[in-house]
């Protein structure tokens, strides 16, 4: 389907009926994923490695589509996307504005995570990034959040994790629900001793705080 295209002055890198791959002096990619034997797919613009585009998806393949694309492609060759900024270089632009120094890296990251979903996966958690400026005022799950496996760890401001887990038990309608509350603070301490990963202790909250950037 791709031999409609054309694809400027770019390098092709793969094209297959499932990946077409194009990328431009200036690190800057095009890439799209199909499905085998499937009209659906999606794709996304690259810089450095980086999405600096959101990631579009399409059900069917058609002229209308490839159209799409052409402009895409078209775009990029004319230098809309040179001075788009990746995710690493707004991160750092908002840490120098903000006076910020961080306190966290990927692999202490991962650590933590890893080890809250395999020893306290129903903890009640909470971030920031640095791209929010409102505080979440609620606790979540990992578990209840959809967006977190593709959150880049690096924009994290803060990750605070509860130390109760809460359990309500109904009794009926003219009873009222029985709380029962379970105390995971040596639990979630153990973990940030054996990585070695910096905190705080909020006592209002009753929960550790995890600093990505102070």
């Amino acid at each position: 389907m791709f031999e409609k295209l054309n694809p400027r002055s770019t390098e092709i890198i793969k094209q297959s009926s499932t990946i077409y791959n194009l990328k431009w002096k200036g690190n800057i990619e095009f890439l799209l994923y199909g499905h085998e034997n499937s009209g659906s797919g999606w794709y996304y613009i690259l810089k450095n490695n980086e999405q600096i585009s959101p990631t579009y998806h399409y059900s069917e393949i058609n002229d209308i589509f490839l159209k799409n694309l052409q402009r895409i492609i078209d775009d990029i060759e004319s230098g809309k996307y040179n001075n788009k900024k990746t995710p690493s270089e707004k991160i750092r632009l908002i840490v120098e504005e903000r006076g910020l120094y961080s306190l966290m890296n990927n692999t202490k990251w991962k650590e933590l995570i890893t080890a809250i979903k395999e020893k306290i996966p129903d903890i009640p958690i909470k971030y920031k990034t640095l791209f929010e400026e409102d505080t979440p005022a609620y606790y979540w799950t990992m578990a209840g959040d959809e967006h977190f496996e593709y959150l880049n760890m690096k924009s994290i401001e803060w990750f605070k994790i509860s130390c109760e887990i809460k359990e309500i038990k109904h009794r009926g309608r003219l009873i009222e629900d029985k709380v029962i509350i379970y105390d995971k603070r040596a639990e979630i301490y153990e973990v940030l001793k054996n990585f070695n990963i910096p905190y705080e202790y909020d006592e209002i909250e009753n929960a550790f705080v995890v600093y990505g950037y102070k």
